[in-house]
């Protein structure tokens, strides 16, 4: 390519003046446009409106710094130094061959170093000649974007073709440079983030996989191809003899350019023309590889803050990176030293005490016993501590406590979330609630699944047995299958149980109608940080608390970036919370949590309140659970990489074991508190029959299995009315020589002897339990039944002749049984 001509001073003045009229023109263009929206109000005020909701970037969040970023614990400890360029090479301004600088500047922005963000003239022509090229079909447009725009472009990663995007862009270009971003931040921050075609960005990384060499060592004809690179990366890049050609065309059009505008000499112009460029196509060079490694939780911290940058300043997700490695912060988080500590030590230091390898058939597929475990304030849903896998963390890897693709079946611990609080809070159940636990077949009109399968009994309890009448309070204590399928189906409906779980952003509609997910059985699944933070309805009066890892962030000069403020939700009403907080505790005290007390180092207790989860075929285990200090869960189980591993007996309660310890623990110097201050308002008790669930009676006191009677929360008005007895309990006079086909006493008749006559408490169920099936088995409660009709066959009458010889002595006379049954 020839020099170009230099123009005589007659004609370079006739342009100037041209020029300077074409200016003239274009602006009183721009009044009139801009007076006619005006005039009819609609261009000011969209125009307006995007100017308002423009994402707020400023200058001071974009100065390059020399200054590592520090993150911090709630101590003012040091958890991190983040250190410039772990996360892309960058390349600082003095670095960068002024050659590069003047070529991008050449064909980019040639008024780069003159105008305030923004080259009206060059804007207001580059719409023109867009217009022309609309009209006459043409694909090629030019640009009218400056560096500073381009820049920005890059920063927010909005690359849509709107006005609403252009006219932001402008006004954040204008803004930026008019709060002090200085042309050298500008262009640094522009050629380090710029895409360069496939997955590179950045000049840096852009030399080393196209040039094989640093930047600062490109020559002006290499410095001029890879600017050249920038205006179409896919037509540009030297990935083939096509691109290129047309990469080379295009280096010399810049060299040019460069000549024009005097930012090299005719000499420099014109060995950089003859030279022949070597290319080297290598996308992986250039990559930056983290060396560092940190903690689970400042992982999670950088995830958040790169999630938060990105959201409220309008960036993209790799400028918030940029901004974090490069910008010199200060991240305060919610980290409490005692218990990451705590939590370091089990995990690490646990072995063969939590993480026993016994499981044969984990140890033929080469796996080892996995867990993690969340810890929040249950009262802000600061993350206090977690972490996310057996041993000691090196390098980057899989966070079971956070990932979104930690997917697990969180087995009952899903029950009071889903199921139980739900109907409470709607007024369906109420704790006293009986819902009578015998063999279900749930699944017969299932045609997914084979026929043999849907004629056997489902769900199942974990002890393959079925309890009979059973208070919903018994049924999450004990944590009973049958119990929440039938609340679930019956009670408290799907829609109601699905909208309650969502409100704990634990959406799971896909599940609806699925009476699996009563017992866990979740289409997607969950991890420890989801479930530690739905389980705050039940530690912090109903309110769900959305968990958060940083408090504040500032930049090196004190700036506040940044401030985390929580964020609840009330879920539930008080009244719910503290019902439910109630039967939670006794999960702890006499249920499935039993050993999962928290005392203090002085053998206090704090309260506890929490609930077991397993999966199916043991693969998941869980325990969720608070204080009213923290709340926690805690999984459990194998990493299923090839097929999902059962976990034997010995290993079944290593989440609770896990979960304690770190809890007792981290409570050591904490006294003893309660959950609530006091009984919330409208919470009345009643003495309630465990059977019946209705007021007790003195029969229920005397119930063959000990006194039924216990007392019950209610929220005012669900509580049973005074006139409610129970009619579940009746006295009878029983024969104890004669038994039914089941074993049980049946009623006496006149002629058993009085030795063998007593009284006796039994049950008589609402509704008669009549087995679906021959081999359907009977509940537990079974044995404690009586019903009419059913009298003694050993002690008969003695022969006709024998009454009639009989004087009015005789014993055998004949009168009609006394009835048998007193309700009370």
């Amino acid at each position: 390519m020839a020099a170009p001509k230099k123009k005589s001073p007659v004609v370079a003045g006739l342009l100037i003046s041209l020029k300077v009229l074409w200016s003239a023109i274009k602006l009183v263009l721009l009044i009139v446009v801009l007076v006619g929206f005006i005039g009819g109000g609609l261009g000011a005020g969209l125009i307006y409106g995007y100017i308002e909701t423009t994402p707020e970037l400023s200058a001071s969040d974009l100065a390059i710094t020399k200054y590592n970023t520090f993150i911090y614990d709630t101590e003012g400890n040091i958890l991190a130094e983040l250190k410039q360029n772990e996360n892309r090479v960058w390349i600082d301004f003095a670095d960068i061959p002024k050659n590069l600088i003047n070529a991008y500047i050449a064909v980019e922005d040639k008024r780069f170093w003159e105008h305030k963000g923004v080259d009206f003239r060059r804007f207001l022509k580059s719409c023109y000649v867009s217009a022309i090229a609309l009209i006459k079909g043409e694909d090629e447009m030019p640009g009218g974007s400056t560096l500073t725009q381009q820049m920005v472009k890059n920063l927010t990663g909005n690359m849509k073709i709107t006005a609403k995007r252009k006219i932001q862009e402008i006004w954040q270009a204008l803004k930026l440079e008019r709060e002090g971003l200085s042309k050298e931040d500008i262009l640094t921050r522009y050629l380090n983030t710029i895409p360069m075609g496939s997955t590179i960005y950045g000049i840096e990384t852009a030399a080393q996989a196209y040039y094989g060499k640093d930047v600062r060592d490109l020559s002006l004809a290499e410095c001029a191809s890879l600017a050249g690179i920038t205006n179409w990366p896919s037509r540009y890049i030297p990935h083939s003899e096509e691109n290129i050609e047309n990469n080379i065309e295009r280096t010399h059009l810049i060299l040019g350019l460069m000549l024009e505008q005097e930012l090299i000499s005719q000499e420099e112009y014109e060995l950089a023309m003859q030279e022949e460029i070597q290319f080297t196509f290598n996308p992986g060079a250039g990559k930056v590889t983290k060396t560092s490694i940190q903690s689970y939780f400042v992982e999670e911290v950088i995830k958040q803050v790169k999630k938060d940058l990105s959201e409220q300043k309008g960036i993209s997700p790799q400028t918030a990176e940029d901004m974090i490695y490069n910008s010199g912060l200060k991240i305060y988080t919610t980290l409490e030293p005692k218990v990451q500590s705590a939590l370091d030590d089990v995990y690490i230091n646990g072995g063969e005490t939590y993480f026993p390898q016994i499981n044969e058939e984990a140890k033929l597929r080469n796996e080892i016993p996995q867990s993690a475990m969340v810890v929040l304030d249950p009262a802000t849903g600061a993350v206090r501590g977690l972490y996310g896998g057996y041993g000691k963390k090196e390098g980057s890897v899989f966070n079971r406590a956070t990932h979104e693709d930690m997917r697990r079946s969180p087995g009952s611990t899903i029950k009071p979330l889903l199921v139980y609080a739900p109907g409470i809070e709607t007024g369906r159940i109420t704790a006293a609630t009986i819902i009578d636990d015998v063999p279900q077949h749930m699944r017969l009109n299932d045609l997914s699944i084979p026929e043999k399968e849907r004629l056997q009994i489902y769900p199942r309890n974990v002890e393959r047995k079925n309890f009979g009448l059973t208070t919903v309070h018994t049924g999450l204590v004990e944590s009973r299958n049958v119990v929440a399928a039938l609340l679930l189906r019956d009670y408290t409906t799907f829609k109601v149980g699905l909208s309650y779980l969502e409100k704990v952003n634990l959406p799971r509609w896909e599940d609806e109608g699925k009476i699996s997910i009563s017992m866990g059985g979740l289409t997607k699944g969950v991890n420890p940080l989801q479930m530690a933070s739905a389980y705050t309805v039940f530690a912090y009066k109903g309110v769900y608390w959305e968990p958060y890892f940083y408090t504040l962030i500032e930049d090196y000069n004190d700036n506040v970036v940044l401030e985390k403020s929580p964020k609840s939700t009330k879920v539930y009403s008080e009244q719910t919370a503290f019902i439910m907080n109630n039967i939670l505790q006794d999960v702890v005290k006499k249920g499935t949590g039993v050993g999962n007390q928290v005392y203090n180092k002085k053998e206090e207790a704090i309260p506890t309140a929490g609930k077991t989860g397993t999966a199916d075929s043991s693969i998941d285990k869980w325990f969720c659970g608070a204080t009213p200090y923290y709340v926690a869960a805690t999984w459990y189980g194998y990493d299923n990489n090839q097929v999902p591993i059962s976990l034997t007996a010995a290993e079944t309660n290593n989440a609770k074991k896990i979960w304690h310890t770190v809890m007792t623990k981290i409570h050591e110097d904490l006294a003893p508190i309660p959950f609530f201050n006091s009984t919330p308002p409208k919470i009345v008790t009643r003495k309630i029959c465990l059977d019946s669930g209705k007021l007790a009676s003195t029969l229920c006191e005397h119930d063959p299995r000990g006194s039924r009677v216990v007392e019950e929360y209610f929220i005012d008005g669900t509580e049973p009315d005074y006139g409610e007895i129970c009619d579940v309990h009746y006295r009878a006079t029983v024969c104890t020589a004669s038994k039914d086909e089941f074993g049980r006493p049946v009623l006496a008749n006149e002629f058993c002897p009085e030795a063998e006559v007593k009284e006796q408490i039994f049950i008589r169920r609402p509704k008669e339990y009549k087995p679906a099936f021959p081999t359907d088995p009977y509940p537990e409660d079974w044995k404690y039944e009586i019903y009419e009709g059913e009298y003694c066959t050993v002690h008969n009458p003695p022969p006709i002749d024998d009454i009639r010889n009989a004087t009015d002595a005789s014993p055998f006379v004949l009168t009609p049984a006394p009835t048998p049954f007193w309700p009370y």
